[in-house]
Formats: C-alpha cells, structure tokens, sequence
C-alpha cells in the first residue's frame, strides 16, 4: 500500500531532465557562414502531466478501500482461526472424556465376562453366550483403539491449525 501511495507521488510531482547535444557540421549553428563548425545545445526539460491530478482523489480512495478490505480481511482470518481452535480443543476435551467413559466400559465388560466364564464353569451358561460377551468385551476395546487415534487425529489438527510441530 505504501508502495502504491509513492507511486501515486511521484505520479502528479513535475520532471525535469537536463540535456546537452553537440555536433561538428557545414553550416554549424550560424547559417550564414559555409564552412564546418563545431555547436552545442544545452538545456533544461520541465514534463508535467497534469492529468494524474484529476484522478489523484479517487486513486487514494481506491488505496484507503484496499487497506480497510486488507485489515477486514486479517480480522475475519484471526477469527475464523480462534473460532476453528476453540471448535478443535472442544473435541479433544471431549475425546478425552469419550476415553475415560470407555475405560470404563471395558471394566465394566471385562466384568461380565469373567461372570459369564464363571457361569459356564458351573454350566447356568451356554458358551456362545459367554462368546458373546467375549466379543462386546472385545468391540469395547476396539472402540477404544478408534477413539484414541480420534484423539491424536484433533491433536494433530489442533498443532496444524495453530502452526506447532
């Protein structure tokens, strides 16, 4: 932006180039005299263009608008950012207590499992009832396993988001 406000300076301020031409000619400056001389011109250039002075309010409008989007654009960035971060620490929270009430689904699982061996050691229980819950013991401790690379995955989520390694 303060490249473009220079720009807009330079753009309206008046140029001025010094110039200096010499030659050896027949004639040389002075007409009248036919034979070969040595001349020179020498001088200062003044360029003015006066049209960018009729433009020069509107572009620094321009300029300002730019600046205000920018700065509204870092706002909605910073806060689209903060707003994903809060959503992402929420689900690991939330991951972690998923993971406690698990440890005690698979406690309470492993439970009923060795009652249901001991129910089948003295034959109240069928043994694919006691498969059974072997293999809700089991889907707990998967469950588990899912929610835990759940848990890593927001972590790693959250560390991108926030640009940590």
């Amino acid at each position: 932006m303060q490249v473009r406000e220079k720009a807009l300076d330079v753009g309206y301020m008046p140029h001025f180039g010094l110039f200096v031409q010499g030659a050896y000619g027949n004639p040389g400056l002075n007409m009248l005299k036919d034979k070969f001389a040595p001349y020179y011109i020498a001088g200062v250039r003044l360029s003015w263009n006066f049209g960018s002075l009729y433009t020069l309010k509107n572009d620094r409008r321009v300029i300002e608008n730019s600046r205000r989007q920018l700065d509204s654009n870092r706002d909605v960035f910073l806060f689209n950012t903060r707003l994903q971060m809060t959503q992402q620490d929420h689900a690991i929270r939330s991951m972690e207590k998923q993971m406690q009430d698990d440890d005690e689904i698979i406690r309470l699982r492993s439970n009923i499992r060795k009652a249901a061996e001991a129910k089948v050691a003295n034959g109240t229980l069928t043994v694919t009832e006691m498969l059974r819950e072997i293999t809700n013991e089991s889907l707990s401790k998967q469950t588990k396993a899912l929610h835990e690379i759940q848990l890593l995955m927001n972590i790693y989520q959250l560390k991108y988001t926030t640009n940590h390694e």
